[in-house]
């Protein structure tokens, strides 16, 4: 198993609020860093649940995206 971890940040389309993201991915699959840095240039704003959708989609795997919203953790899990 390959064991990916990474930061990223994104603006709240609600209120323009810089959230800092941290994204966990397991996965038997080898991802190129590469492919996860040029993902999260994607993400100027976003909901973090579409963004965790998004990432699932494209590297698969189990991952688990956090962030802190406002005092609010959100954590979301794709299998």
């Amino acid at each position: 198993m390959n064991t990916y971890k990474a930061e990223f940040f994104c603006v709240c389309p609600i209120n323009s609020v810089r959230v800092k993201y941290h994204l966990q991915i397991i996965t038997e699959e080898i991802i190129p860093v590469e492919h996860i840095i040029e993902q999260f240039k994607r993400y100027d704003s976003g909901f973090h649940e579409l963004i965790a959708e998004e990432l699932h989609e494209r590297f698969g795997g189990k991952q688990t995206l956090v962030a802190d919203h406002h005092g609010v953790t959100i954590e979301t899990t794709r299998p």
